[in-house]
């Protein structure tokens, strides 16, 4: 698998009453058996501050960058998940390993790609 684009995007309200606002849609775009895929992660915004605020997330890079990176590899074959559950989310950052992580996002930022 060679991992091409990571990024996020805080969502924007369409219409005044709609919370899009609150929500972050981190993605990772790959490339695997010659075909590329984009893996999308939407939940709160909140739950990165909650990650920053407990000392989950201590790095100057923001939380948002890693999400879907570090949720790829526990839903292979997805192409969207949503995350309701701020437990589930910090329980997710808290058993990566968020140096390698952070490397492999520095690797895809400098190189355009890595290879897992």
């Amino acid at each position: 698998m060679r991992l091409t684009h990571i990024t996020y995007e805080q969502l924007e309200k369409e219409r005044s009453n709609s919370p899009e606002d609150s929500f972050v849609r981190s993605s990772v775009t790959y490339e695997e058996a010659g075909n590329q895929k984009i893996f999308y992660v939407l939940y709160p915004a909140i739950f990165a501050i909650r990650a920053k605020e407990e000392g989950i997330w201590t790095a100057d890079s923001p939380v948002h960058e890693v999400v879907a990176l570090n949720l790829l590899p526990s839903y292979p074959g997805r192409k969207r998940l949503y995350i309701s559950d701020e437990s589930e989310f910090l329980l997710a950052l808290k058993k990566a390993d968020l140096s390698k992580l952070l490397e492999i996002l520095q690797e895809v930022k400098l190189n355009g790609s890595y290879h897992t």
